[in-house]
């Protein structure tokens, strides 16, 4: 009798599984965001607009757009569970971009650099971009520390919030070109709610496993 061989298996098309296609509309995104708020900053053209402080500007931006696109990718990467060299070099640059982006963040949001001069430094939006980046900070640190520990469960679920934090502030930015947006509660619910409400779904998607039904063995 001839030997049975194992019918191969055949991977299907990155761009038709779910993961793929939540890749790419990451990376559609991320596009169409960079060439929103982060194209002027990259082709020096709002240099006016940053007067004293466009090389943080532009640091920041560098950091924002590296995190956005790493993080996709890597988040595609962890769901494939099965090029983790390639997975954890790339979540080391997304914590290094992010690191420098939110660190720059809280340094442009906490000083009077982009201000109008005379003007309060402590204002309702600046106190929430200040929260937003902290805890992505907070978010990254605790998932490369469960990750140290080997913890990988626990490390993808802080590194889907950091990501979540990340679109957090990319859809501020984008939705604030709306008209009259910022002016939900009075000009004071729309720069919370843009993270905050991102937040409380995630969480609600993350521990929505953990209170299923229990199977017995």
């Amino acid at each position: 009798m001839g030997k049975h061989t194992a019918p191969s298996t055949i991977r299907p098309t990155l761009w038709k599984t779910r993961n793929g296609v939540l890749l790419a509309a990451a990376l559609i995104t991320s596009a169409v965001a960079w060439w929103m708020i982060a194209l002027p900053v990259a082709t020096f053209s709002n240099i006016p607009a940053h007067n004293g402080h466009f090389a943080l500007t532009f640091a920041h931006m560098l950091g924002g757009s590296g995190m956005t696109v790493l993080g996709g990718l890597n988040l595609y990467l962890a769901a494939r569970k099965d090029r983790f060299p390639l997975h954890r070099r790339i979540g080391q640059g997304y914590l290094l971009f992010g690191v420098c982006g939110a660190t720059l963040a809280l340094i442009i949001s906490l000083s009077p650099l982009h201000k109008a001069v005379g003007g309060p430094v402590l204002t309702n939006a600046t106190v929430s971009l200040s929260m937003l980046a902290s805890a992505w900070l907070c978010f990254a640190a605790l998932g490369w520390r469960a990750a140290r520990n080997r913890r990988f469960a626990s490390h993808g679920e802080w590194m889907v919030r950091s990501y979540v934090l990340v679109w957090s502030f990319v859809f501020c930015r984008v939705a604030s070109r709306v008209t009259n947006v910022g002016e939900l509660g009075n000009g004071e619910a729309f720069i919370w709610l843009s993270w905050v409400g991102p937040m409380i779904l995630c969480e609600i998607l993350l521990q929505w496993p953990h209170g299923s039904v229990k199977t017995r063995s």
